[in-house]
């Protein structure tokens, strides 16, 4: 009974990564092969993000090709590596740390390209983001050991081994975001967002307690 308690919890920790991949390629196929909706009309465009704020979550799982959907999911594979090696407990913390990087990072760009940079046509899709936020959020937690996640119990063990995995993937990343038509700032405030809320939900959990 015991071992069958124990797979249904691994299961359910399994499901959080294969449900974001799931989508990735549902959207992928909806609008790349049957072209129901067209990437423009659901890509991060600073100037429309008022007026069609659906591109706020929208943006994050379209793509432009086969081979910029399938780096974005070796990247989810990846984080699904080092969260197994950290020893997750929790069976949603990658849905709620691509929910928080979501929300945080399009808040970042948009203060950016409208307020400091005067890009108003600037044009992002893609998970990369995300996956470049949860690579920050896993260096620290990997370097500190964590097991809170605001007020949920999450059991993150210190491994030192994933955070050089982490710093190298998120330094490697760096370095290819400067090659021409690869998004600099969108990784960047992907990564800064990881690192917030690692901050803010230690510090949130301290306060309270």
């Amino acid at each position: 009974m015991k071992n069958i308690v124990s797979k249904i919890h691994i299961n359910k920790i399994e499901y959080q990564f294969f449900l974001l991949i799931f989508l990735c390629f549902l959207s992928f196929i909806f609008i790349n092969i049957l072209g129901i909706k067209d990437i423009s009309q659901l890509a991060y465009y600073s100037g429309y993000l008022i007026k069609e704020p659906h591109r706020i979550l929208l943006y994050n799982f379209v793509h432009k090709d086969l081979n910029h959907l399938f780096s974005n999911v070796f990247g989810i594979i990846i984080i699904r590596y080092c969260f197994i090696n950290l020893k997750i407990k929790s069976t949603n913390l990658f849905c709620y740390l691509t929910t928080l990087i979501i929300i945080l990072q399009t808040f970042m760009l948009y203060l950016i390209d409208n307020f400091l940079l005067n890009k108003y046509d600037h044009f992002l899709i893609g998970f990369s983001g995300i996956v470049f936020g949860v690579n920050a959020y896993l260096m620290m937690a990997s370097y500190f050991g964590t097991n809170q996640f605001f007020m949920k119990f999450i059991g993150l063990k210190r491994n030192y081994y994933i955070f050089r995995l982490n710093l190298f993937i998120l330094s490697f990343g760096f370095i290819y975001s400067l090659l021409p038509g690869i998004s600099l700032e969108g990784h960047f405030c992907g990564a800064l967002s990881g690192l917030i809320i690692f901050y803010l939900s230690k510090t949130i959990f301290r306060n309270e307690y």
